[in-house]
């Protein structure tokens, strides 16, 4: 009786000692894959515009990525969009205050912002935005900052060098690259390798 007793106090011992060893293998595993996938936070491109002019109240501001007090972007004559306090947001166009230096891209519920930015407008109507890192399904772009824009069937490659496909284009020059959204279309239109353009192939 004292054999079998002890036994079981042994197994005890055991069981709960392979607990603990899977216990600080597994999860020490798993924060480090957490932590290895943490990157820009995902943001879907509904909408591309210029912006005619903007109206902002008198406390309007983003902060850490979130407005305080409102603004109005007006687009035209007919369109106004309202951004609210609290709405996750961005603006890295400089005079944003004058008249159609820059274009908004907003995810849009209805005509509720769920987030936006305000980026500087090029030459053609044109936004120049990170590298694509990933085509997803349903003619979508991942970009190297989380934006997640629709792609044009018909992709201009611009490079030294010519590549049989976005694919490849993405693979061999995506980090050096830059994507071209042209806004008229509010689809990604361009991509380009390199400032100099002594090749240009389609896909």
């Amino acid at each position: 009786m004292r054999q079998f007793f002890s036994w079981r106090v042994w197994g005890a011992f055991i069981a709960l000692a392979v607990l603990a060893v899977s216990l600080k293998v597994v999860l020490p595993a798993g924060a480090r894959s957490d932590t290895q996938n943490i990157g820009p936070p995902l943001r879907t491109v509904q909408f591309v515009s210029l912006v005619y002019s903007v109206k902002t109240s008198n406390t309007f501001a983003v902060n850490g990525g979130v407005v305080t007090g409102s603004a109005e972007f007006i687009l035209d004559g007919q369109r106004t969009m309202h951004v609210y306090q609290g709405t996750p947001g961005e603006i890295t166009c400089a005079d944003y205050t004058a008249i159609g230096r820059c274009v908004v891209l907003a995810d849009l519920l209805g005509d509720a912002v769920v987030w936006f930015t305000l980026v500087p407008v090029e030459t053609g109507l044109k936004v120049v935005a990170p590298p694509i890192v990933a085509l997803l399904d349903g003619g979508i772009a991942q970009l190297a900052n989380g934006w997640l824009v629709p792609h044009a069937n018909v992709i201009d490659r611009s490079c030294d060098a010519e590549t049989d496909s976005l694919t490849e284009f993405i693979r061999d020059y995506g980090p050096q690259s830059t994507t071209i959204i042209d806004v008229s279309t509010q689809q990604i239109t361009q991509v380009k390798c390199s400032p100099s353009v002594t090749a240009t192939t389609t896909t």
